[in-house]
């Protein structure tokens, strides 16, 4: 089983997936169930009764309590068993309890954090700017299910170079590959949650959909970026734009979007993005067309790829350990594996035991 990083946010769910019925969802190769307080405020609890281990999510929400299906056990939003139908008068059954996490509400999504809830800081969920800013950017969204260990679609989204072979719809007319990548400059930054893979292109026609969507001229030069920032352990800020080369970026076509791959199991993952464009705002023709477009590259390309990759890596979720042969478009991934890994092995250090001399302190936050 994958180690994973405990203290983080995930993504859980879209906020208008999330009702007053119960939804069962396995993330970090954990079953859950999730659904809404009569106020509104969503609910995660491990999806088994501690009774019989039914599911949870085949029963039904009574008030802020969801009740099992088998039994009638009712338990509350912090996991406490609040009502047992077997016992005179229907008390709560102090014994059984089911494990509860904590949830956050933004940008439209439910975000979960798997370890010490003491520790959780909604600091640690980045700031992503065009989801701050309906008035500028119009947003569609998609989902999808992979068949690969998560780390493998991180690394998709930060080798953009892959883009030139598999996603033909995102090609410049008249123009190869080789000869896209020559014009592309690239720059890695590091940080210690972070990195941010910096990819524009310049001298070149725009590619094919800004010509069909932004009506880009067939003679016009532009300058394209495609720029990846990732945050540890699955989020992607991805700032997408083409505009005319001696205009301001500003008047080009801006398409940012957020790509979060939160872990299901082992070997499989949810992919949830997010993409806003400033252009043809409220249009639902290109709404429409521009979810063809990302289906066609994330479902019907990426997906079979990191699915055939998965399946030629056998019973291996990580990659490195099969020890494959690095290129330089490579850098971006394996630096985020390496910060990711880092991150993961300093929360799995115990804690420093106090020395046998005087007594350490009491921390006021002691846990």
């Amino acid at each position: 089983m994958s180690s994973y990083l405990r203290n983080a946010w995930y993504m859980a769910a879209f906020s208008d997936e999330v009702t007053g019925t119960p939804m069962a969802r396995t993330l970090l190769d954990t079953e859950l169930v999730l659904y809404r307080k009569a106020d509104g405020a969503p609910v995660m609890l491990r999806d088994r009764c501690p009774h019989r281990f039914a599911p949870l999510s085949l029963g039904s929400v009574i008030g802020d309590d969801l009740q099992c299906p088998y039994h009638g056990l009712r338990f509350d939003p912090t996991g406490a068993c609040s009502h047992n139908p077997h016992m005179k008068g229907g008390g709560p059954l102090k014994a059984a309890a089911v494990q509860s996490f904590l949830v956050m509400e933004k940008y439209g999504a439910l975000w979960f954090w798997p370890g010490d809830a003491g520790r959780a800081d909604p600091g640690l969920l980045p700031e992503i700017a065009f989801l701050s800013r309906p008035e500028r950017f119009s947003v569609i969204k998609g989902y999808l299910h992979v068949r690969g260990n998560y780390q493998l679609v991180v690394d998709n989204l930060l080798d953009l170079s892959h883009a030139s072979y598999i996603h033909p719809q995102f090609a410049i007319a008249g123009v190869d590959a080789e000869e896209a990548l020559a014009h592309t400059k690239v720059k890695l930054e590091r940080h210690e949650r972070s990195l941010t893979n910096y990819r524009i292109r310049s001298g070149l026609p725009a590619p094919t959909p800004a010509k069909a969507m932004f009506g880009f001229a067939d003679e016009a030069i532009v300058h394209t970026k495609t720029h990846m920032t990732w945050h540890a352990p699955a989020l992607l800020d991805f700032d997408v734009g083409t505009w005319e080369a001696n205009t301001p970026e500003e008047e080009g076509a801006l398409i940012p979007q957020l790509h979060v791959i939160t872990p299901e199991t082992e070997f499989t993952s949810h992919y949830f993005f997010l993409n806003g464009r400033n252009r043809h705002q409220g249009d639902p023709q290109v709404d429409a067309a521009l979810l063809k477009l990302f289906d066609s590259a994330f479902r019907q390309q990426d997906e079979p790829m990191i699915s055939a990759v998965q399946s030629r890596m056998g019973r291996v979720s990580d990659i490195h350990e099969l020890h494959p042969i690095l290129l330089p478009t490579d850098a971006a991934p394996v630096t985020a594996r390496r910060i990711l890994a880092k991150l993961i092995a300093a929360e799995q250090q115990p804690a420093a035991a106090p020395s046998h001399g005087k007594r350490a302190p009491l921390s006021t936050d002691a846990r």
